[in-house]
């Protein structure tokens, strides 16, 4: 039986050890991102034996992740079978690998059906590549810098710290209503999923940026380790109308916080094709496929 609770911040003493255990490159295996959007997917967490099982709800199904940790795996999978089954709900397994779904297949033969969804992959990119954007590659890249940097002859970069927040909070909430922020609804969850953050923000392990110039806040960005080879990026927030801040911020949040790290996850597109554009142009690594697992005899 696993028992399940609400999250909270201090659940990341015992989580984020465990999650590192398993080595996962995608972004749900961060503690941060099981938190801060746990209030826009209601979402539970248990610890069953050395695994972390996080539960997420939809109206007729429960969305586990893939358990991570050390122990015993099929176990764990059993569980959060028998848990849907109790409940009289769907089951949906997110953040599969293709390996760990070899190995649902051999435990459980027949019993699941898998599906690579394209808009859920990981960006991966080089740490190194995208601090100093080397190479014919990256020239755009470096051209957009040098722009923002002769435009902005006084910008600085300044670490995110607690003092630092309210203005940072201030910047987001302006952000939020620019253009046609206001009437877009993934953009009013995900202020709600960072306001969550800033108000928890000592207690996660995260690192953040945030760029002035001309005596304003122009963008910011916060992320944490997802494991100790891989530095994943949160959030990223700039505003459109000054060239080259986009560029800027992540140029600056990989040169002061992904040194010690071999990659840096900026998370999935979502599908948005302006998004995808953007994240390709950066030259990723690889893409990180997160497989869904649903049981074949539900619909």
């Amino acid at each position: 039986m696993i028992e399940f609770h609400p999250v909270t911040a201090e659940d990341g003493q015992w989580a984020q050890p465990l999650l590192w255990q398993s080595g996962y490159a995608s972004c749900e295996f961060s503690f941060v991102n099981i938190f801060m959007w746990s209030h826009v997917y209601h979402t539970q967490i248990a610890r069953f034996e050395n695994r972390v099982i996080a539960r997420s709800e939809s109206e007729d199904a429960y969305h586990y992740l893939y358990p991570a940790g050390s122990g015993d795996e099929r176990a764990a999978l059993e569980a959060i079978v028998q848990d849907a089954r109790s409940a009289g709900r769907k089951l949906v397994i997110f953040s599969v690998t293709p390996d760990a779904a070899g190995r649902m297949e051999g435990w459980f033969p027949g019993l699941f059906r898998f599906e690579d969804v394209r808009d859920d992959a990981d960006y991966l990119y080089d740490a190194r590549e995208l601090a100093e954007l080397p190479g014919r590659k990256f020239q755009k890249k470096r051209n957009l810098c040098s722009r923002f940097e002769r435009d902005n002859p006084d910008w600085q970069f300044h670490p995110l710290t607690p003092d630092a927040l309210p203005a940072v909070r201030r910047f987001n909430n302006e952000w939020c209503q620019l253009y046609d922020n206001r009437d877009d609804a993934g953009i009013a969850d995900e202020h709600r999923a960072i306001e969550l953050v800033f108000q928890h923000y000592g207690q996660l392990g995260l690192k953040g940026g945030y760029i002035t110039a001309g005596g304003r806040i122009v963008a910011f960005s916060f992320g944490s380790a997802l494991n100790p080879r891989i530095f994943d990026t949160h959030v990223e927030k700039a505003l459109y109308d000054v060239t080259g801040a986009y560029n800027i911020i992540n140029r600056e949040m990989a040169r002061a916080f992904c040194g010690g790290c071999q990659w840096i996850n900026r998370e999935d597109d979502v599908g948005e094709e302006g998004l995808r554009k953007a994240k390709l142009s950066y030259n990723p690594v690889r893409l990180e496929p997160k497989w869904l697992a649903m049981r074949n005899d539900e619909e």
